[in-house]
């Protein structure tokens, strides 16, 4: 009877908390974070967790305290670490919601770093002809086993402004050329009415594929065509992006942007260092014909003007 109390004493004894009595002062919770495990079949990157981890101060001396129980689970503040997993850059039916785009290219980027991306190694002899002889040939994700034509850009190589939508149509799969659909069309419209020349800018999109059934841009495919663009943009110096369309906007200048409802015809600094403004994408302005103030396509015509306004600036 004698040994069976004591077990009984001994379970109602708490386990001491090894992890407070160790942490040093100042640096409570340093411990207290929970590690997302990648999906399954994606490699656990231990060095991209433990940078994301806040800076340990130097531990220093102290008296020893009185150990406190184990508090319950859950309990205190704690830090839940995003799972670092590369990209799946073959997965061919990743379409994701404009929220879902956000929460990933927030991932992406952290929050401390500047908004923008690393520059390219430089290419000896590289030209606007050679980077659309390499997307011709691209297979770096699986919208290769799905388009008819590339579509890289049109434009010349002095053009001071850029015009930057998402990705090709059915039309543009069709004829290599970007913006020559309906969408096309009426933006052509727009630029002819403020008084660009279609033939003085370049005209592209983050994808150089179309995606099946014309479904938004998986975040992994526009990663693998960001060097492309990149290039271009490096080769043609342009003064003034603009940007089109709500998925364009939060990749171009930033996950955090607002929708483009509230910030279209805003000037931005871009992850390219460009200043960008965001327009709205001709497709969306073709949904709603009417022309009254306030309207999308009345907005789009106050903001085409101002960016004309900017660009004729740089010509003086």
């Amino acid at each position: 009877m004698a040994a069976k109390r004591k077990k009984n004493d001994d379970a109602t004894i708490d386990a001491i908390d090894l992890i407070t009595l160790l942490t040093p002062p100042g640096a409570a919770g340093c411990y207290e974070c929970e590690i997302s495990r990648a999906a399954p079949g994606e490699e656990f990157d231990l060095i991209k967790i433990a940078a994301e981890l806040p800076d340990i101060p130097e531990p220093i001396q102290r008296k020893p305290e009185t150990i406190r129980p184990k508090e319950p689970s859950g309990a205190g503040n704690r830090q839940s670490l995003p799972s670092q997993s590369q990209p799946d850059l073959g997965n061919k039916n990743i379409q994701k919601s404009d929220k879902d785009l956000e929460s990933l290219l927030s991932g992406m980027r952290k929050p401390s770093r500047p908004n923008r991306i690393e520059p390219l190694p430089d290419i000896a002899e590289d030209s606007l002809e050679r980077i659309a002889s390499e997307i011709a040939q691209c297979q770096k994700c699986a919208l290769h086993k799905t388009r008819n034509k590339t579509v890289p850009g049109a434009g010349p190589q002095n053009s001071r402004l850029v015009f930057i939508g998402e990705a090709p149509g059915a039309d543009e799969d069709a004829s290599g050329i970007p913006f020559v659909g309906r969408a096309g069309q009426h933006l052509d419209k727009i630029i002819t009415a403020a008084g660009f020349k279609r033939e003085e800018l370049f005209i592209c999109n983050i994808l150089k594929c179309r995606p099946p059934e014309n479904r938004d841009p998986a975040l992994s495919e526009m990663i693998c065509c960001t060097p492309y663009l990149q290039r271009q943009l490096r080769l043609l110096k342009p003064s003034l992006i603009a940007c089109l369309g709500n998925v364009a906007v939060k990749f171009v200048i930033g996950p955090d942007t607002p929708g483009i409802t509230r910030i279209h015809g805003e000037w931005f600094n871009s992850i390219f260092e460009i200043p960008t403004m965001a327009m709205y994408h001709p497709s969306f302005l073709l949904r709603d014909a009417k022309r009254d103030k306030g309207s999308p396509n009345w907005q789009m015509w106050q903001d085409i003007q101002t960016l004309k306004k900017r660009y004729d600036a740089l010509l003086q």
